[in-house]
């Protein structure tokens, strides 16, 4: 490929990008146009000029960075528990009777509860440390993981089984060789859906209790009157879910490569 169609692909591909994003640069401006003209009092809404200043201030003291390590190290946590749990406990349901039996009634129950209605409780039973907030987005990230794999191991080819079976393969590895690798598509969809969950319950809770975090520095902006600060940690929370959901968007693509 001469340097000629590199550059044509390359200028394709900027005005592609432009294309998908000419919404969200529109509002940019709109947002700094407006603010600038005074059209909307500065405490409800700064323009965004000031809070990008006030965003690069909290990031070069430390404290937006130490704050998202610590919202991350708890959702991350909760949803890795979730994970553990909510993918074997999905696939069995649907594969073993008495695990279904046990389990479906307890999910139909449970998943329509709204999570962030249990931090009261979580806080009267754990307090308003990690431990409770971790707890919490592992519970509330466990039905997505957990429907997810369930239907994905209710919805295998059953001429895959039936295949595997007719050439020898032991019916206690039919899980393992069969029907993980074909329900892969869906569980790794519902840990997709869990993701931003886990972002959102660990930064609610931490508006609602405090003990640092995005969302307790969020909520700080609120309470001193610093308007910039709250839209700067929305601004950061947002582009920590971009970032998070663009990379697993990748794993999945990696490890899918075969499906």
């Amino acid at each position: 490929m001469d340097v000629t169609n590199i550059a044509r692909i390359s200028r394709h591909d900027v005005v592609e990008g432009a294309k998908s994003i000419y919404s969200l640069i529109l509002l940019i401006a709109l947002w700094e146009l407006i603010t600038q003209a005074g059209l909307i009092h500065y405490y409800f809404l700064p323009p965004l000029s000031d809070v990008l200043i006030e965003g690069y201030e909290l990031t070069v003291s430390g404290e937006m960075i130490q704050a998202s390590l610590l919202t991350l190290k708890r959702a991350f946590l909760g949803l890795l528990i979730a994970t553990v749990l909510g993918v074997p406990i999905g696939i069995l349901i649907a594969r073993n009777r008495f695990v279904g039996w046990f389990f479906d009634p307890i999910i139909t129950i449970g998943y329509p509860v709204p999570i962030i209605s249990l931090i009261p409780v979580f806080m009267l039973w754990f307090g308003i440390g990690d431990v409770s907030k971790i707890i919490l987005v592992g519970v509330g990230t466990f039905w997505p993981i957990a429907i997810n794999a369930r239907n994905s191991a209710r919805a295998v080819n059953q001429n895959l089984i039936w295949s595997a079976r007719m050439m020898g393969t032991p019916k206690r590895n039919l899980v393992w060789k069969v029907v993980v690798p074909d329900a892969a598509p869906g569980v790794l969809t519902g840990i997709q859906i869990a993701l931003p969950l886990s972002l959102i319950i660990t930064f609610v809770f931490e508006m609602v209790a405090g003990g640092g975090g995005l969302g307790h520095l969020e909520i700080q902006g609120v309470r001193s009157f610093t308007s910039t600060q709250t839209y700067a940690t929305l601004i950061a929370i947002m582009l920590i879910g971009f970032v998070l959901d663009g990379t697993l968007r990748k794993i999945r693509r990696r490890l899918l490569r075969w499906a």
